[in-house]
């Protein structure tokens, strides 16, 4: 089964920002720059950014969704998603090398971290983002993720 998803870009009146918009499910958009914008447009994301949140907010989602499925309580869900990033200094083609989401997840006391952990492995196998990375035909960004569980202190 296919799907197609769409934004637009769309350039606004300040030079090299551009306005994404997401037009359906709620939210509408988000302003866009290069990495040296950043400080003086406050409320800017660059495409850095969003590609990390798009790998890390993948997985984050499949695995709730699989936490509910299993009737996983999930009492708080987090992640920190580093990229590295490389420039050839002879070419100057920039790209990832690397991505790695760090999740931690705080389940109630009687969860056991090894059905966590296993669900947590299922997300990250069919995440569609991170698949994009490392698919049979290419692995052109080392993804790994890292998973913690926490239980609440009484």
């Amino acid at each position: 089964m296919s799907k197609t998803f769409h934004a637009t870009l769309i350039r606004t009146g300040a030079e090299q920002i551009h306005r994404i918009s997401l037009d359906t499910g709620g939210f509408h958009g988000a302003s866009v720059c290069a990495p040296p914008k950043l400080e003086g447009y406050p409320g800017c994301t660059t495409p850095h950014q969003l590609f990390l949140a798009a790998v890390g907010s993948c997985v984050n989602i499949i695995f709730e969704m699989a936490c509910s499925k299993a009737r996983v309580e999930v009492l708080d869900l987090t992640s920190n998603i580093r990229g590295d990033y490389e420039t050839e200094e002879k070419t100057q083609r920039s790209y990832f090398t690397s991505v790695v989401v760090d999740t931690t997840i705080t389940v109630p006391k009687d969860t056991k971290e090894s059905k966590v952990q296993r669900l947590f492995q299922i997300a990250t196998t069919n995440c569609p983002i991170g698949n994009s990375l490392q698919n049979p035909d290419c692995s052109c960004v080392d993804l790994n993720s890292k998973l913690t569980v926490k239980h609440p202190k009484d």
